[in-house]
């Protein structure tokens, strides 16, 4: 999937293309939900999107490229709502941070369930690894700086990799609640257990 083919023919630099590209990758996505990767094709997400094939085809060389920016995109929009659970408000202990980054990831995949859970097994499919490896880092960084800019933050601590894993733990239960679980558990019952098991690793870190 790292061939050229993947990449989007046409760079949205101005609103109209931008609103055109987003109605296409939200076209992709009801498709994707509705009917599997394998079964959607283009001409189907040019008539959900409301564009001419011809259109289609100018902004994307072809279904994997289309997939692969949508993959991209919702991650990037995830990663802001961690960025904005991070910025406010401040300042605030360990706990709180950890409370409130717990709160923004698990409402924001739960509150899209079906369009998260068939991305992320579309994103298991189709990323290269260093793609992953890149987005992930993304969102270990944001875990970073939100951690240390607590006001009780253990000095003692090694702040990147208690980031690491403690974004894996919140992340790990989140994704296979998604992915595993064939009914999903209410939002809170996934914070209640994501926010558990991230604090027992920090204080167990702490206690060494």
């Amino acid at each position: 999937m790292s061939t050229p083919t993947v990449k989007p023919r046409r760079k949205p630099l101005q609103s109209r293309a931008w609103m055109t590209s987003g109605a296409i990758q939200d076209a992709f996505v009801m498709l994707l939900v509705e009917r599997g990767y394998d079964k959607v094709s283009m001409r189907e997400i040019a008539a959900v999107a409301g564009v001419g094939l011809g259109t289609l085809y100018l902004y994307f060389p072809g279904k994997e490229s289309i997939a692969a920016v949508t993959v991209r995109s919702w991650m990037r929009k995830q990663a802001a709502v961690l960025a904005a659970a991070a910025r406010t408000p401040a300042p605030r202990t360990l706990q709180a941070t950890v409370q409130a980054l717990a709160a923004a990831h698990v409402q924001a995949l739960l509150g899209q369930a079906g369009e998260w859970r068939a991305l992320l097994e579309l994103e298991r499919r189709i990323s290269p690894p260093e793609r992953y490896r890149e987005i992930y880092r993304e969102f270990v960084l944001l875990f970073r700086d939100a951690l240390g800019a607590a006001t009780d933050w253990p000095a003692a601590l090694d702040l990147q990799r208690t980031a690491f894993n403690g974004f894996t733990i919140l992340h790990g239960l989140a994704k296979q609640a998604l992915l595993v679980q064939e009914t999903c558990p209410p939002a809170d019952e996934l914070l209640a257990d994501v926010t558990l098991a991230v604090g027992a690793y920090f204080r167990a870190a702490e206690a060494g």
